[in-house]
């Protein structure tokens, strides 16, 4: 029988993505994958600076199962478009930081599986599927090469680790339509990050040493 650990263990330990013949093609978490992802998060979030910032099971639970199923749709190559928005459909939007960093632990692997999508077939529906749903979730969606910008905010509630993971991962990836604008918490730590502003003594003491 098919198990959601199947695909999740091998993502998280070596970032591949293997599908066997018993597979379905929907399984979602359960119990035992949900505390897998808390698991890993713990860790992960160790990686981001300032406050500590909590699991929120649910929005884990479904960015695992959107990734699984955007995987799985890309192997499969059968589901119409409006299957495709139906099961790719995240049901919530970032709001916290707890919010966007939960999901970003799954949803860090979607900009490849777009970029794969879109050099198998450009005009699949789920490259303008998954960029919808990098755009709304721009923790992660920076890492991607999606030219238009990030739908609702980039402050990450001000969380100045995610601020400056953000602009890490903007000045990396940049692209005119999603760099901050000047009234964004995130404005200054991009413009830092990326060179384009002069360093000034001290600027950076609210972030953790």
């Amino acid at each position: 029988m098919a198990s959601f650990s199947g695909f999740l263990g091998p993502l998280l330990a070596e970032g591949k993505v293997i599908f066997g013949p018993a597979d379905e093609v929907d399984v979602r978490p359960g119990d035992a994958d949900v505390a897998e992802l808390g698991r890993v998060f713990a860790g992960y979030a160790l990686s981001v600076g300032g406050p500590p910032i909590g699991f929120d099971a649910r929005v884990a639970r479904e960015a695992a199962t959107l990734v699984r199923r955007a995987c799985w749709a890309l192997v499969d190559g059968e589901q119409s478009e409006r299957e495709l928005r139906r099961r790719l459909a995240m049901p919530m939007s970032p709001s916290t930081p707890t919010e966007h960093l939960s999901a970003d632990l799954m949803f860090r692997y979607l900009p490849q599986v777009r970029a794969r999508a879109r050099a198998i077939a450009p005009a699949d529906p789920i490259v303008e599927i998954l960029g919808e749903v990098l755009r709304r979730w721009p923790l992660s969606g920076a890492l991607s090469d999606i030219e238009e910008g990030p739908i609702g905010a980039t402050d990450f509630g001000g969380h100045p680790g995610l601020l400056l993971l953000f602009a890490e991962r903007l000045a990396a990836h940049d692209r005119p339509s999603w760099r901050p604008g000047p009234s964004s918490p995130a404005h200054d730590v991009y413009q830092l990050v990326a060179g384009t502003s002069p360093a000034v003594p001290g600027v950076l003491g609210w972030l953790p040493s």
